[in-house]
């Protein structure tokens, strides 16, 4: 989970569903746009005004596939870049989810609040999904340097995920375009790899989920391009610390909210504050679950 301090605010959703830069650009068309326009426009026709113009639009998001989302501004500098074609896997012996084809997850959700608890076959199996990803995700920390894009990263985590046998979990998972997801500075998670150049400084949380075997696993970690200032690597440490401080207490019996806790307990006292919009979620054969 991010912390962020004031210079990295929370850049709401902004990398989070689109699949296009073009994308990030509210349209005109969208319900929301249209009825605050018409509204505008009635008013100061009633007063005998000019009507108003249109907002400037400063961010949005289309969501996977185009479906309009409610206009945002953005939180910092960050600005979406190109993407290139999304891949496909076609290598035989690949086992793929259930939705690498249509982008339609199929896998019955869980009832709220149940948690699944895994046989020890299927423990077995995240074990070896897991070090996957991890071995992936070590290549990917090692290829973050200034000038590299974070498409070039992706195109990496792909080949990689592939040479172990296992399918990048992203991909195509609700229309994602991409087989990680890169997070740059203010942008909290999923971010979607790009041709924007990293620059020096840059922190950058790369994400990682390989399907092997029929489960997933999933791990990410932060990292910087060059040399990052005082501010981001006093966020890098408050939240890993948080991280390790939260494994600690992992153990039969404890309940889930503890994890929480522990993190609030740690971050207030350092001037940061929780991102309340995204949680964590469980994994196994279905890539979220309870």
């Amino acid at each position: 989970m991010w912390q962020m301090n004031r210079r990295y605010h929370c850049l709401a959703l902004a990398l989070l569903l689109s699949n296009s830069a073009d994308a990030f650009v509210p349209s005109a068309n969208t319900a929301l746009s249209r009825n605050v326009v018409d509204s505008l426009t009635k008013l100061n026709m009633k007063k005998g005004r000019k009507a108003a113009k249109k907002p400037k639009k400063t961010g949005g998001f289309g969501g996977f596939g185009g479906f309009g989302m409610p206009v945002f501004q953005y939180a910092g500098d960050i600005r979406p870049g190109n993407q290139t074609p999304q891949r496909i896997v076609t290598e035989p012996g690949i086992v793929m989810p259930d939705y690498a084809r249509d982008g339609r997850p199929k896998a019955k959700e869980l009832p709220w609040g149940k948690v699944e608890v895994k046989t020890a076959e299927e423990i077995e199996k995240m074990r070896a999904s897991g070090r996957a990803a991890r071995e992936v995700l070590d290549i990917a920390g090692r290829a973050v340097q200034v000038g590299v894009t974070t498409d070039e990263i992706d195109a990496l985590v792909h080949e990689e995920t592939l040479k172990r046998g296992g399918y990048p979990s992203p991909l195509n998972y609700r229309g994602f375009p991409k087989s990680c997801c890169t997070s740059v500075n203010e942008v909290i998670c999923h971010g979607i790899p790009d041709d924007r150049r990293l620059r020096e400084g840059d922190i950058v949380n790369v994400d990682i989920t390989c399907f092997l075997d029929g489960y997933h696993g999933d791990c990410s970690e932060m990292f910087v391009a060059g040399e990052c200032d005082d501010d981001a690597k006093n966020l890098l440490q408050t939240t890993y610390d948080c991280w390790v401080k939260s494994m600690n207490i992992v153990k039969p019996g404890v309940d889930y909210k503890e994890i929480g806790a522990i993190i609030e307990d740690h971050i207030v006292p350092r001037g940061f504050s929780t991102v309340t919009r995204f949680c964590g979620h469980g994994i196994g054969s279905v890539f979220h679950t309870n």
